[in-house]
């Protein structure tokens, strides 16, 4: 790169960028893989889970958005650790990729009909209605025209699925009122 004419520059910026994009399509597929691989049996333990979103914050926030932890110190719940922080890492930057300009992001955590709740909600655009059914699938994007720049390669939410299901738990998706898109992770209580 350093050794280019000047008239090269650019088309090996571009090449960098594509390069960029593949190794990040690599990595998302092994995340995949390993994610829907787990054994039959993820060995589950008591989390205490402010720590662990503090620790997923600092590792991705890079940029100056807002993000509020809603969680009490003393809340945990029964799972993988690193399943439950993969989850949460893919959930938060999802949220900052698609609206991290619109709003604080939110992540909460309650119990509800003997059940851990853990939300994470943004006040971005959303998602099309019709795309709420499919969009823990693998490879599925919502909007045709994201482009890989603009989004991934649709593994992001199918790895939060395989991560969240080996930890004994389901998730959802719901578009928020007026605005926003919002996940609900639910696990066991510890």
């Amino acid at each position: 790169e350093r050794d280019a004419p000047p008239e090269q520059r650019e088309r090996i910026k571009d090449l960098q960028e594509e390069v960029d994009q593949m190794s990040e399509m690599v990595n998302e597929l092994l995340s995949f893989s390993r994610a829907t691989m787990q054994p039959t049996e993820t060995q589950l333990e008591p989390i205490v889970l402010k720590d662990l979103i503090n620790d997923v914050i600092k590792r991705e926030v890079m940029e100056d958005v807002p993000i509020e932890a809603h969680v009490d110190e003393s809340f945990s719940v029964l799972a993988d650790s690193k399943l439950l922080s993969r989850s949460l890492a893919n959930l938060i930057r999802n949220a900052i990729r698609y609206a991290g300009d619109e709003g604080p992001i939110e992540i909460s955590a309650a119990t509800d009909n003997g059940e851990a709740v853990v939300t994470v909600s943004d006040s971005g655009p959303g998602v099309p209605e019709d795309a709420l059914p499919t969009i823990f699938d693998p490879f599925y994007r919502p909007e045709s025209s994201r482009s890989r720049e603009s989004g991934g390669v649709g593994l992001g939410l199918a790895i939060v699925k395989s991560c969240i299901e080996a930890c004994k738990g389901t998730v959802s998706c719901r578009n928020r009122e007026p605005r926003g898109f919002e996940v609900e992770l639910r696990l066991a209580p510890a």
